[in-house]
């Protein structure tokens, strides 16, 4: 049967995916992971590089598929896919401090965006200040767009966590809007890849959640059959009806999710006829809340961060993507 975990907030199907953490000869323009020019070297922005306040360059925020990024570490990916203001910021934030307190080693990949570029400068000059300030990112404008490595405490790479912007993945004025390219090539890297395909209970209408559904299945149909997922509930704090004793009902949150996004699990149901008595999904499901906001009186909020059991049980289900436990 499946395994609920309370204690650590997910719930762990323990999916038997096909084995081996890369796929090779995919993308014949890469080399090392780079998306650009295949040095590893971001090249520098084109004319029109004036930077708008979302830290993109107006060219690249009136037509996405001009956006440049490169990855040049072959180590996993962790993309975060979620819609504009799914809590992506705030969970990398969270899942960040919680990381560098039990001593790992969190820092910005700073050739992932063009090297003229003076706001992604500061972003990543300003990540640990801003990481651990009282007052939501939001606030601050400083982890919009970024690609953050995490090494364990002899600096040895672990994996990398992408952070883009929601509207890139889905944007509800435009539900049927392609991917930009650079997501589509993010696909094709040789880099192992874990999806986090972030939910909210509850969220927005049925039509917006629906179309939202629509864009992860989209996704789950370009992606590669090796590439790991995790299903991450989010702002759980917000859905106190479905906790039990101060602590979320895991197995009711994932009934929530599956009845309100129709189709997003079906890919990954277990086909074994033997397996699947006891692993009915090839995923972890993680309810998962970043912490609490208050609104304060120049128009910010200030950020409470949640207890540690949920960057520690997201970490969990990170880890064992990486480590190939399926």
């Amino acid at each position: 049967m499946e395994n609920t975990d309370n204690n650590g907030f997910n719930l762990e199907f323990d999916g038997n995916g096909t084995s081996g953490n890369s796929v090779g000869g995919r993308n014949n323009n890469t080399n090392n992971g780079s998306l650009e020019n295949g040095s590893g070297q971001q090249p520098p922005f084109n004319d029109g590089a004036v930077l708008s306040s979302s830290g993109l360059t107006f060219d690249e925020e009136k037509d996405p598929n001009k956006i440049q990024v490169v990855i040049s570490d072959p180590a996993p990916i962790i993309v975060m896919f979620g819609a504009r203001s799914s809590g992506k910021t705030m969970t990398l934030v969270r899942l960040t401090r919680w990381l560098t307190a039990n001593g790992y080693q969190v820092e910005p990949d700073r050739n992932f965006r063009p090297s003229n570029s003076e706001f992604y400068k500061k972003m990543c000059d300003s990540f640990d200040e801003n990481v651990n300030s009282d007052y939501a990112a939001s606030r601050n404008q400083v982890l919009n767009f970024m690609l953050v490595k995490v090494m364990n405490r002899y600096g040895e790479p672990i994996c990398q966590i992408l952070e883009a912007p929601g509207e890139h993945y889905f944007d509800d004025e435009y539900p049927d809007r392609e991917f930009p390219l650079y997501i589509n090539k993010i696909t094709q890297t040789d880099n192992p890849k874990t999806w986090m395909f972030i939910v909210e209970s509850n969220w927005k209408d049925a039509k917006d959640r629906l179309n939202y559904a629509h864009k992860i299945i989209k996704m789950q149909s370009i992606v590669e059959p090796s590439d790991r997922v995790i299903f991450t509930c989010h702002k759980a704090d917000k859905q106190r009806a479905l906790f039990d004793a101060g602590r979320p009902n895991v197995q009711q949150f994932f009934k929530n999710i599956k009845n309100q996004y129709p189709g997003i699990f079906s890919k990954y149901e277990n086909k074994n006829p033997i397996s699947k008595l006891w692993r009915k999904y090839n995923f972890d499901f993680v309810v998962f809340s970043a912490g609490l906001f208050n609104d304060t009186v120049d128009g910010g909020q200030s950020y409470t961060p949640s207890n540690d059991r949920y960057p520690a049980a997201l970490w969990k289900s990170i880890m064992k993507t990486v480590k190939g436990g399926w």
